[in-house]
C-alpha cells in the first residue's frame, strides 16, 4: 500500500512541475525558467525536481515524448487523419503548444515528422524537407494566431498547401532562371 502511495505522489508531483514549467513558457523563454523558481510556484521541493529531472529542458523532453505517445497515430491510417489528430491533441491542451516555440530546446515538430511512415510513396528527400518546414511553419502560425480554425480545418489548408492547390503560376520566375537549371 505504501508503494502505491508514493506512486501516486511522484505522478502527482511530476505532473505539478509539468504544468508549472507549461504555465511558464506562456510569459517567458525556457532560458529564464529556473529550477527554484518551478519548484516554488509548484509547491514541491528541489530533491523532488531533481528525482525526476536533471533540468528544465530534461523536463521539456519528457513533455513532449509524453505528449507523442499520448497522440493517436496509426500507421493504417492515412497521413491527413494522423496529422489532424496531432492538431486535435494540440487544440486541446493549448499550454503544450508553447512548446512549438521553445526555439533550439524543443524537438516537438522534428520528432513528429519522425512519426511519419517511412514506406511512404517514394519522394525526394529535398520535397520532404520543404514540405515539413512548410507544416511546422503552418502550425507555429495557427498557434500564434490562438487556433482559430479547428484542427480539422487546419489539415485542410496544410494538405492545400502541401499539394500547391490555388497558387499563382510562378512561370515566369522559371523563364528568367532557365538557363541556370
Amino acid at each position: 500500500m505504501v508503494a502505491t502511495k508514493n506512486n501516486r505522489r511522484a505522478k502527482y508531483s511530476r505532473q505539478m512541475i509539468e504544468a508549472t514549467v507549461l504555465q511558464l513558457l506562456e510569459t517567458k523563454p525556457v532560458t529564464a525558467i529556473s529550477v527554484t523558481e518551478v519548484c516554488q510556484l509548484a509547491d514541491v521541493n528541489r530533491t523532488t525536481f531533481y528525482r525526476h529531472y536533471t533540468d528544465i529542458p530534461q523536463c521539456l523532453e519528457s513533455i513532449e515524448l509524453d505528449f507523442l505517445k499520448s497522440t493517436p497515430f496509426d500507421q493504417q491510417a492515412t497521413p491527413m487523419t494522423n496529422v489532424e489528430g496531432i492538431l486535435t491533441a494540440f487544440y486541446q491542451q493549448p499550454q503544450l503548444s508553447n512548446l512549438v516555440f521553445v526555439e533550439g530546446k524543443t524537438k516537438l515538430l522534428e520528432r513528429m515528422r519522425m512519426t511519419t511512415p517511412e514506406d511512404l510513396p517514394t519522394v525526394d528527400p529535398y520535397q520532404m524537407i520543404y514540405i515539413w518546414g512548410g507544416v511546422k511553419d503552418i502550425i507555429r502560425y495557427w498557434v500564434k494566431q490562438g487556433m482559430p480554425q479547428t484542427p480539422k480545418e487546419l489539415t485542410h489548408i496544410i494538405f492545400k498547401n502541401v499539394q500547391a492547390k490555388d497558387l499563382p503560376p510562378i512561370d515566369h520566375f522559371a523563364h528568367d532562371n532557365q538557363t541556370d537549371l
